[in-house]
């Protein structure tokens, strides 16, 4: 296989060339054998390889056997927690409490958060993730990370005022920092926690910031009994009746999780274009419960697929989150024909895109589009026979079947290895940092031998 390059911007153009093109344009149309070619950042022929016209310097890149789909984008995660993956095992609603703190959370410093969004990052390119949407304190430190590693991310440092000190200061940093304009491969929104942790003033001066930057909102949003009982003592029947109260539902707002509505609030989802991000491994491995995607989804409402974070899901991969939806919600709604395969997909791809803000940019492979791209190897036995390419992708495909990625026309994964960061580097320092954090000992360092 001639090998793309790891750039992109200026030079010779990248052809995908001989494997079968899954677009998810408006007409979901799948060429195979089909042809993308890449020139810069952006999407230059997405069609049927026969048709595509070559020019001299061109630089081939052989996808027999692939199949060739727009990078998947997660619309909620928190990648630099993944240090924290297999912690808080097992335990009780009421173990998580408001802040969902995890064990030895307490002992990390700033600077690991660097190395555990390096380990999140890397982790989701490898598996076809090349946009998310995460949130977090310290994210001056993590935001450099995915910059680094070459991800597209919508960044937003963590608000808070119920409880603790408001860092208005460092949201307004980061936004200082990385802009909020979408042409930006790195660029902010704005990330108050959740309801019960925020003040009704805060979130009103949140719309305010919203409307004057043009910035969009994520939001943690009736992701918990704890969450809802809070609102209630304030007055709100619901969470999503509280963020009405106060002007913050809207197109421009991601509320991830959303288990705790009622009727009434699913209506307000969809009257005012929120997106809900669903997330649901984590929501059963926390809950136990399932969000009501289905009649969100029914109603109007507008949802998109995320993994929340690795304590709470324990991989990053929106292949198999699509398979856990896919089932999860079918029991919920007792009705096998929910949540068609169609719809998973678009949840991770073009309606995802839509909910960053990124829908003209990202989510599908059409010609003018920035180049998000993912070929996926096919001969696994676990993928024949391809005789539904929507089904197998979203009930048989791992990310573990992702070889190559693109972001902004440049190649991040080739045949698995990350090709802007050292992942042995990144193994070591996690490793590191988790032997400082539990001083008892564990087997942390298996990755080290």
């Amino acid at each position: 296989m001639t090998n793309a390059g790891t750039t992109g911007g200026s030079g010779a153009r990248q052809v995908l060339r001989g494997g079968t093109v899954l677009t998810m344009d408006p007409r979901r149309r799948v060429y195979s054998p089909g042809a993308v070619v890449i020139e810069g950042h952006r999407l230059a022929y997405v069609g049927p390889e026969a048709s595509w016209t070559p020019r001299p310097g061109d630089r081939a890149v052989d996808c027999r056997g692939l199949l060739i789909l727009p990078g998947l984008v997660n619309a909620h995660t928190h990648a630099a927690l993944s240090m924290f993956r297999g912690v808080a095992e097992d335990r009780p609603r009421e173990a998580w409490g408001v802040t969902y703190g995890l064990p030895f959370m307490d002992r990390a410093v700033p600077e690991d958060y660097y190395w555990g969004a390096m380990l999140g990052g890397l982790e989701m390119l490898a598996n076809g993730i090349t946009c998310i949407a995460d949130r977090l304190s310290d994210m001056a430190i993590i935001a450099p990370a995915f910059d680094r590693i070459g991800i597209r991310a919508v960044v937003c440092h963590t608000l808070w005022d119920v409880g603790r000190s408001l860092e208005w200061d460092q949201a307004m940093a980061l936004i200082d920092r990385w802009g909020v304009d979408r042409e930006r491969r790195v660029h902010c929104g704005i990330g108050p926690h959740a309801p019960n942790t925020c003040s009704d003033d805060l979130l009103r001066r949140i719309r305010a910031l919203a409307d004057r930057t043009g910035a969009r909102v994520f939001i943690h949003c009736a992701q918990s009994q704890a969450e809802v009982a809070a609102m209630r003592s304030r007055g709100y029947e619901g969470s999503v009746r509280a963020l009405a109260a106060v002007g913050l539902l809207g197109p421009d707002v991601v509320a991830a999780h959303c288990l705790y509505v009622d009727d009434e609030e699913i209506g307000l989802l969809a009257r005012t274009g929120t997106w809900v991000a669903h997330c649901p491994a984590s929501n059963a491995k926390v809950e136990g419960r399932v969000a009501p995607a289905v009649e969100m989804l029914r109603r109007g409402a507008r949802v998109a697929l995320a993994t929340d974070w690795a304590p709470t899901n324990n991989g990053m991969d929106l292949l198999d989150e699509m398979k856990c939806a896919g089932l999860l919600n079918k029991v919920a709604a007792g009705a096998p024909e929910a949540m068609p395969v169609d719809r998973l997909l678009a949840m991770v791809t073009v309606d995802a895109a839509e909910a960053l803000g990124l829908g003209d940019l990202i989510g599908s492979l059409e010609a003018g589009k920035r180049a998000d791209v993912v070929a996926l190897a096919t001969e696994g036995l676990h993928l024949q026979p391809w005789a539904n390419l929507p089904a197998t992708l979203v009930y048989s495909a791992k990310g573990m079947d992702v070889r190559h990625v693109w972001v902004d026309g440049r190649q991040v994964v080739r045949d698995r290895k990350p090709l802007l960061a050292d992942a042995q580097e990144v193994r070591h320092q996690v490793g590191r940092i988790w032997r400082r954090l539990d001083p008892r000992g564990s087997a942390a360092g298996l990755a080290d031998r």
